[in-house]
């Protein structure tokens, strides 16, 4: 990491059992220095990236580095697929990337916060800072399903991180509380 001016630390170590939420997430940069801060810090993390990723001899590679495919088309019951994985392991550390692409997009997807409450995990957030270039887990929080209060500590965790392209950066809200705007 350092080779290439960044830096890696645990602000908040993952816990054996949690969903790590990535943020930013805006540029093709992201995954490789994820996978080398996972590799410093030595976090047998997995992460859940589009069934897509996952075809032809990429689809190697990328399992081996702890991916896990999805199919994201509808009528698949994600939030209790991942609840089960949970259910069945005693350690387990999920990555997600809750923007779900590195273009702009107006808010997250909402299933990393479904899976935290239907596996009964906590949520750790970590971020690739690219103005400090840091990349660190910087909390941790426990989802109470209280949405407003929980996003709200979220919001308030990553104030300040920004991602390689700062104009691609998703807002951090889910649908919902846009709806309610």
């Amino acid at each position: 990491m350092w080779v290439l001016g960044w830096r890696a630390g645990l602000a908040t170590p993952p816990v054996p059992k949690c969903i790590v939420v990535g943020h930013p997430h805006t540029s093709t940069w992201d995954f490789p220095l994820f996978i080398l801060t996972i590799w410093y810090l030595n976090v047998p993390m997995k992460w859940l990236g589009k069934a897509s990723l996952f075809k032809g001899p990429m689809g190697v590679i990328y399992r081996a580095l702890g991916g896990i495919p999805v199919d994201r088309s509808g009528g698949k019951d994600m939030v209790a697929a991942v609840a089960e994985v949970f259910a069945q392991h005693d350690e387990l550390i999920i990555g997600i990337a809750p923007s779900g692409t590195r273009s702009y997009s107006p808010h997250w997807r909402s299933g990393f916060y479904h899976m935290a409450i239907a596996a009964k995990v906590p949520v750790v957030l970590g971020t690739i800072d690219y103005r400090r270039r840091v990349a660190t887990f910087i909390a941790t929080t426990h989802i109470s399903g209280d949405i407003h209060a929980d996003m709200d500590k979220i919001r308030a965790a990553f104030l300040g991180i920004e991602g390689r392209n700062t104009a691609q950066q998703t807002p951090i809200r889910l649908r919902s509380e846009l709806v309610e705007e």
